[in-house]
């Protein structure tokens, strides 16, 4: 493999600068595609350090301004007026955004509320449909009770009756029996008497 081509450290600031004009993000990977090659940890270190120093810069030549002080006072007193005025938009949205927690509270807890009453209502409802059910229930229960009884009644009635209708049956038979019989004596009879008629003559 070739060795890792290496680049001075004002190339590395440069391809930074050049990436933060173009405002894109800069990163030890953005820079190590800008010069095509190098080092990720070494490009790393010397872009920190160069953003170190510029902090350091800035902070030096902030400390060697010196405003006057009528300046500087009118930068204090609006320092303190914008303060204030933070502070009192700041207590102002906080207010405003706990109106609104609040109302979305109360909304959202009325609204549970009545979906509470709904469900014990229904509930209710159910309770009542089940109640009626069972009071249902057990009158189709009794009057169950109350027609098998009757159909054990109408079962022993009709056995009665059978038997009674067997037993007219056999004595019909019986007398359809003796009726033939008495008609075959009635003939016999008929017969010897008219018998007895010729011997007397």
């Amino acid at each position: 493999m070739g060795r890792r081509a290496e680049f001075s450290d004002q190339q590395i600031i440069e391809a930074g600068k050049a990436i933060t004009a173009e405002g894109k993000l800069v990163s030890p990977f953005a820079i190590r595609n800008r010069l095509q090659g190098g080092s990720s940890e070494r490009i790393k270190i010397v872009w920190s350090e160069y953003l170190s120093q510029q902090e350091s810069i800035v902070e030096e030549k902030v400390e060697e301004i010196e405003l006057p002080t009528e300046i500087a006072e009118k930068l204090e007193k609006n320092q303190q007026t914008a303060i204030n005025q933070l502070e009192k938009l700041a207590m102002e949205s906080y207010k405003v955004a706990q109106q609104v927690a609040e109302k979305r509270v109360k909304s959202t807890i009325d609204d549970y509320q009545s979906k509470i009453l709904e469900y014990e209502e229904s509930e209710n409802q159910a309770s009542l449909a089940i109640e009626s059910s069972d009071n249902k229930i057990d009158e189709l229960e009794a009057e169950i009770d109350v027609l098998q009884s009757r159909n054990e009644e109408l079962v022993a009635e009709n056995s009665r009756l059978l038997g009674l209708l067997e037993a007219n049956e056999s004595r019909i038979k019986q007398l359809e029996i003796k009726e033939v019989e008495f008609d075959k004596l009635q003939r016999a009879y008929g017969k010897l008497e008219g018998r007895f008629e010729l011997l007397s003559k």
